[in-house]
């Protein structure tokens, strides 16, 4: 067997050296040189920082990466972008190209948003495309409107801390600790009868609830009897009750006159309470009413004259 020579192996070894360079170059560019693509050009306004060989997806998934991006020489200052793509992703009619950013930190990227159709982009055809807004611009929008209520904010809780801080006083902070001193005691002498009257507290839970449910088995009388005062009261009202009491008042203003005319000896009745002379007049009246009786009784012919025949006894 005839041996290979030190030259054949090394230009051998320098032919898949340059081979394997060239494919890591056009693959660093973006273009895998075993993988079938098709191309498509995209014209944008301004591409965000997008870079050669930055990636292509569909769904998330990466399905080509960018080729190149040059100036289109019109004075526009509009850029020309080509992209790769894996032969297999068929885009209908209508997809757009949207710029957006790859990583939160940094990098770019384009993502194929699919259209509806009819038909599907040939390779070299030109699809449309557009700069999303950043997560970056996105947040500033969002935060723009807060600004103002930020400020607002900060300036109040600031007004509160220097307020705090001119309470915060030795004093004040020595009151606190004072109460809530207070507060523990108390605490633990309502747990302590709360141990000790644990059955007395319960025993009155239990007649509460007895209570209650006596409330409850009596709501019809209870509502029969609040509607019985209700009827009352109507009734009080109607019946002119204020008219009553005054005239009421007026009797007994007159009965108070009376009996002060009376105790004052004006009048027939004021006379006979007060003066003693009629009371005396009447005894006396009685006492020869009683005598009279009695003589009467005891010789009754000097008052009374009986004759049968008409003769008069003298």
């Amino acid at each position: 067997m005839k041996k290979i020579s030190s030259e054949v192996k090394i230009g051998a070894f320098a032919l898949v050296t340059v081979a394997v360079f060239i494919w890591l170059f056009w693959f660093l560019k973006g273009t895998d040189l075993f993988t079938k693509t098709d191309s498509y050009h995209i014209i944008y306004n301004e591409v965000g920082g997008l870079q050669e060989s930055s990636p292509v997806e569909i769904s998330g998934y990466q399905v080509g990466v960018v080729q190149k991006i040059d100036f289109i020489n019109d004075g526009s200052g509009r850029l020309a972008v080509t992209i790769s793509v894996n032969k297999n992703f068929d885009l209908p009619v209508g997809t757009k190209a949207e710029i957006t950013t790859a990583t939160l930190i940094a990098g770019m990227k384009i993502v194929l948003r699919f259209g509806e159709g009819p038909g599907i982009y040939k390779n070299g055809d030109t699809i449309e495309g557009y700069l999303a807004a950043s997560i970056i611009d996105k947040v500033g929008n969002e935060i723009a409107p807060l600004k103002g209520n930020i400020k607002e904010m900060v300036t109040t809780l600031d007004t509160i801390v220097l307020q705090l801080n001119a309470l915060l006083t030795p004093e004040f902070i020595a009151d606190v600790q004072g109460t809530v001193a207070n507060a523990r005691k108390i605490t633990g002498d309502l747990g302590e009868i709360t141990g000790a009257e644990k059955k007395s507290l319960a025993q009155a839970l239990e007649n509460l609830k007895k209570f209650t449910d006596m409330l409850a088995a009596n709501n019809g009388r209870l509502d029969t009897t609040l509607h019985n005062l209700a009827a009352i009261s109507d009734t009080l009202a109607a019946a002119d009750l204020g008219r009553s009491l005054a005239s009421l008042k007026g009797s007994l203003q007159s009965a108070d006159s009376l009996l002060s005319d009376m105790n004052k000896g004006n009048g027939t009745a004021g006379k006979l309470v007060k003066d003693d002379s009629l009371y005396i007049n009447l005894n006396n009246s009685m006492k020869n009413l009683d005598l009279l009786l009695e003589d009467l009784r005891l010789h009754p012919k000097r008052y009374v004259h009986l004759s049968v025949f008409g003769k008069k006894d003298k």
